[in-house]
């Protein structure tokens, strides 16, 4: 019971040991961002003083709104004198908006041509595709077609039929003659 009263005084001390080490971080953070912020707050002071952003506000305002207007009178200035060179030049304008209609209804008339032949290119591509499918079909029929394959079989087996015959019947011509050939020796005499 000692020892555990003697464990729970040394964890006591050792907890208030860490509180005190944390109340001393606390305090030093503190101090620390208090400095931050009174710099802060310094810089910012100075920053406005150097460039008259509290007292000249009205000032710095009329400033810019009369350049503004000077800007936007010399602006309308020259949208007068611009529009005064396009009356002068409005005969010219007129022809060149002739010329460009024309030129505009020639490019529409070439690209109707182009899509028709875009459209008949593509027609004659896929026609040969499928010719080339048909082609392929074609070739490959007489391998695959069952009519093609039964036809091919029986073909072979009436030439085989033809053949045995063939051979049956040189077969007994050659008997017919090696009997007469016997019989023709048999009578000869010797």
């Amino acid at each position: 019971m000692k020892k555990c009263e003697d464990q729970m005084l040394k964890q006591i001390e050792e907890l208030l040991c860490q509180k005190s080490h944390l109340r001393d971080r606390l305090a030093k953070i503190k101090k620390e961002s208090k400095e931050e912020e009174e710099s802060f707050l310094q810089e910012i002071s100075r920053f406005n003083s150097d460039f008259s952003l509290r007292g000249n506000r009205e000032t710095v305002f009329e400033s810019q709104t009369h350049t503004e207007i000077l800007d936007l009178e010399r602006e309308v200035e020259s949208l007068y004198k611009e529009m005064e060179l396009m009356s002068r030049r409005n005969s010219h304008m007129s022809s060149m908006e002739e010329k460009r209609r024309a030129l505009q209804l020639e490019l529409q008339g070439l690209d109707n041509n182009l899509k028709d032949l875009d459209q008949q290119l593509t027609a004659a591509e896929a026609m040969t595709q499928s010719l080339r499918a048909e082609s392929l079909f074609v070739i490959q029929k007489p391998l695959t077609d069952s009519t093609c394959l039964r036809l091919r079989k029986e073909l072979e087996m009436h030439k085989k039929g033809e053949l045995e015959l063939l051979r049956e019947v040189l077969s007994s011509e050659i008997q017919f003659l090696q009997s007469k050939l016997d019989g023709s020796q048999g009578s000869e005499p010797h």
